[in-house]
C-alpha cells in the first residue's frame, strides 16, 4: 500500500470518486466489460491520493485483471490499486457489413460489453459455433450476432444463394482516413469484369463505417478499407433531454470514451461537472440511465 502526505486542494472523497470513474472507464475498455462491472478498492483510509492537476493515467501493467496503476505527472506520484471484475454481459458484433451467403470469419467479429437490456436470448455466445457458417441475409456493422443469422451446418451444402448483378460503391470524393462514411460520397455502379471479393454490399449502413485509409475518387468501397465506427466518440459533446415528472431539462454531456450503439458509458454534464450513466442509442445520441 502506498501512502502520501495529505493534499488539501480537494477532499479525499472527491478525489477517490473521480479516480474510481477513471479506473472503471479504463478497465472497461481494456477488459471488454461495462464500467459498472469494475469494482475499485479505494476504501482504505491509509491510501491518500494526490490532487492531480490532470486526470490520472491508468495502466494495467501486470495483465492480472486485479491491479491498476495510477500515475500523476503533477505532483509526481504513482500508486497501485486493487480492482475486481464482476460478471458482465458481452456480445459478439459484426465489425463490417457482410453479404448474404458469406462465410463468417473471426476477423469479421468484435466482442463488446452490452447493456443487460440488450442481452438477446438468441444471441451467439460461443463464436466457434458459427465460424465458417454462411449468412442467410446481409448484416450491418454493429449488429449483434444472432443464431438465426446463419444457415445450419446440415443445410450448408444444399443451400443456394441468390445474388444480384455484381456492383460496387464508387467514391465520388476523397474520404480521409478516420472519417465516418456518408452515402452521398459514393455512387452504386455495375462492375464489368472481375470484381474484388470483399466489396461492401449495396445495403450497407454508411454511418456505421469509417475509413481505415484515405479513399480516393473512383475507388471501389471494400471491407479492407473500412471498420465499424463508434456511434459516439471520446470527448464529443452530445445534447440530451432528461425528464423527471413534469420537468424536462436539456443538457450537454461530454462522452467519456468511444462506444457503439447499445453500450452503457459514463458521461459528464458539461455545466455542472456531474458524472452520469448513459446508454448509446444512435449516432451521436445517448439517453441518461
Amino acid at each position: 500500500m502506498i501512502t502520501s502526505p495529505a493534499w488539501s486542494e480537494r477532499d479525499q472523497a472527491t478525489i477517490k470518486r473521480d479516480a474510481t470513474l477513471q479506473i472503471q472507464t479504463a478497465a472497461a475498455e481494456t477488459y471488454y466489460t461495462e464500467a459498472s462491472s469494475v469494482e475499485v478498492r479505494l476504501g482504505d483510509k491509509r491510501l491518500v491520493l494526490p490532487d492531480c492537476e490532470d486526470e490520472f493515467q491508468v495502466l494495467f501493467p501486470f495483465n492480472d485483471r486485479a491491479t491498476a496503476q495510477l500515475d500523476c505527472a503533477s505532483p509526481h506520484w504513482r500508486g497501485f490499486i486493487q480492482i475486481r471484475l464482476l460478471q458482465g454481459v458481452t456480445a459478439f458484433r459484426y465489425a463490417l457489413p457482410l453479404d448474404q451467403g458469406e462465410s463468417l470469419k473471426r476477423s469479421h467479429v468484435i466482442r463488446q460489453a452490452i447493456s443487460p437490456d440488450d442481452a438477446l436470448t438468441n444471441r451467439v455466445t460461443v463464436l466457434e459455433d458459427v465460424l465458417d457458417q454462411r449468412l442467410r441475409q446481409p448484416v450491418q456493422a454493429g449488429e449483434i450476432l444472432l443464431e438465426d443469422h446463419f444457415i445450419s451446418a446440415a443445410n450448408q451444402t444444399r443451400a443456394t444463394v441468390e445474388t444480384d448483378e455484381v456492383g460496387a460503391w464508387i467514391a465520388r470524393e476523397i474520404i480521409p482516413r478516420g472519417n465516418r462514411l456518408r452515402e452521398e460520397s459514393f455512387k452504386w455502379e455495375a462492375i464489368q469484369g472481375r470484381a474484388p471479393s470483399d466489396l461492401v454490399h449495396s445495403q450497407a449502413e454508411f454511418a456505421m463505417l469509417e475509413a481505415l485509409r484515405d479513399i480516393l475518387p473512383g475507388d471501389k468501397l471494400r471491407r479492407s478499407a473500412v471498420k465499424m465506427a463508434p456511434a459516439v466518440r471520446k470527448n464529443e459533446k452530445v445534447q440530451v433531454t432528461i425528464t423527471r415528472g413534469a420537468l424536462t431539462v436539456t443538457n450537454i454531456v461530454r462522452i467519456s470514451r468511444d462506444a457503439t450503439i447499445g453500450e452503457a458509458i459514463e458521461v459528464e454534464n458539461v455545466e455542472s461537472g456531474r458524472q452520469l450513466r448513459a446508454r448509446v442509442t444512435g449516432i451521436g445520441q445517448v439517453e441518461i440511465l
